[in-house]
This record gives structure tokens, sequence and C-alpha cells, in this order.
């Protein structure tokens, strides 16, 4: 049940930072109407009109920003809780998700197993570890501890929207139910990304990336449908996420924006080794 959210996600749904089965969402008004996009559908290059121009990628970040709540909305939020469901594709594993973050660039994930074991895997800004349900701990260090501190970064939306923009759409393919055009860009120069974009919605419906691991990189492929609007912006509250050969949905269930979170839920306890 290890596995790492995308880089690329930031851009969707802010600070969804994390490892294992983290996420974001809430219980906000009207869903924004979207096919599910399955994992298993794989991407055939196909558009209804393939002789219409692409855009541009300042077209489709520009579009993206707005149908998702606008650059004036996300800038009003400081901190995040999230709670949501974890199920593996065959319904053999479910753990209970929550996801504390935090700006500048803190976060804490919590995973409640089935059988009651807690795994939780933290972020302090500046070092990130995992705790073991026996009181173990493991220190993130090398590539995946830059990659985690990377993905903590509260604001860091914005960021990769300025990252993006350096980026090029490499054409148009479909994606479940959805038209999409294809954007690659590098968010870091050791990562590579890619986002589908809806040719009507313009919300992202995929998201491929690179994750630095400490037994290697690996290639992570994410389904997202079901946004909803949380305090004027827009999440996706179902995600299928696909890695080394294994496919899990995640489910929101609750997102609180500016949530309170004192910063002593980050702190490493002093028992840890350095």
């Amino acid at each position: 049940m290890k596995t790492s959210f995308p880089y690329s996600l930031l851009l969707i749904a802010g600070s969804v930072v994390c490892s294992a089965e983290e996420v974001s969402a809430q219980t906000p008004a009207q869903p924004v109407a979207m096919a599910a996009a399955s994992p298993t559908d794989a991407a055939a290059p196909a558009v209804a009109n393939p002789e219409k121009a692409l855009p541009t990628t300042k077209d489709l970040l520009q579009k993206f920003e707005a149908v998702t709540g606008g650059h004036d909305v996300w800038t009003t939020f400081h901190s995040r809780s999230m709670k949501g469901v974890y199920q593996t594709e065959d319904g053999s594993g479910f753990a209970g998700i929550e996801v504390l973050s935090k700006e500048p660039n803190k976060s804490l994930s919590k995973i409640t197993l089935s059988n009651g074991i807690v795994l939780r895997e933290i972020c302090d800004g500046k070092a990130a570890w995992i705790e073991d349900p026996r009181g173990g701990m493991h220190s993130i260090t090398g590539p995946a501890l830059a990659s985690r501190v990377r993905r903590a970064n509260f604001n860091d939306r914005s960021t990769m929207l300025v990252a993006a923009i350096t980026g090029h759409v490499v054409g148009a393919e479909k994606v479940g139910a959805h038209n999409t055009y294809v954007m690659e860009f590098k968010p870091d120069k050791n990562i590579t990304s890619k986002l589908y974009f809806d040719t009507d919605s313009g919300l992202v419906v995929r998201a491929d990336d690179i994750i630095h691991g400490e037994e290697g990189d690996y290639k992570v492929e994410t389904y997202l449908d079901d946004y909803r609007q949380v305090d004027g912006a827009f999440f996706p509250f179902r995600m299928r996420h696909v890695e080394k050969g294994s496919v899990f949905t995640v489910r929101m269930t609750q997102i609180k924006n500016n949530a309170p979170i004192d910063d002593s839920v980050f702190l490493k306890p002093e028992s840890a080794p350095k």
C-alpha cells in the first residue's frame, strides 16, 4: 500500500501532497458533470475534429485556472484538512485517509487500515519521515526527500502553473469518454509530466508523472473526475491511481480550507533518528 502522489496534481488540487492514500475534497454544492475516466481505457489518439488547430499551452492553462476557481480564490487558502476513502481496484483493500497541510510546506497524512493499523507520513518543510504502528520511524532521504518536500509546498500550484507554461501541447487523445488535449512539461529537470485537458470543460481528467522513489523512478497515472466546488475552488472528488501494476481509487468525503492546524502536529519526535 506504499505509493506517492503525482507532482502534477499540485496543479489540479492545490497541495494534494502526500505519499500513499492521501488526497482532497469536501461536501460542496453542485458537482461539475464529468464522465469517469478509467485507467484501463488506453488513451487512443482520436478527437472529434483532427484538423482543428491545437490550442496553445497558455490557452489551456488560462481556461483551466478560470474553470477551477481562479487565482484570487486559490490564494485565500493557507491550510487544508482533507478526508477520504481508499479502495483497491479488486475491492480487497480499504483504508481511511486524512491529510493535513499548511503553508508554506508542511503536511501530514494518516492512513487507517481496516484492521485498525495506523500509518503516518509527515513533512515539516525540511525533513520527511514515515511512522509505523509500532513506533518505528523511517526517514525519507536523497532524491525522494527532495521530491517529497517539493510536493509539500502549499502554494506550489502557482509555481506549477508558471512551470507548465514552458511546456507544449503535443496532441489530442481520447481518455475514457473524454476528448482531450495533451500538454507535456517539466516541473523539475528530472521530472516529466503530462496533463490531459478535456476539450470542452477545460478540466484535467488525467495526469502522468515520473516519481522519484527510494527504490528508483517510476511512472504514475492518475485519472480524475467528479469535480466539485469547495469555497469557490473546484477539486476532483474521485481519483483512480495506477502505478507499478496496481490500481486504487480515492473517493473524497470532506475538505476544509483554512482549517486551524497547530504546527506541533508536524514536529519530529525527539527520539527519532536525525
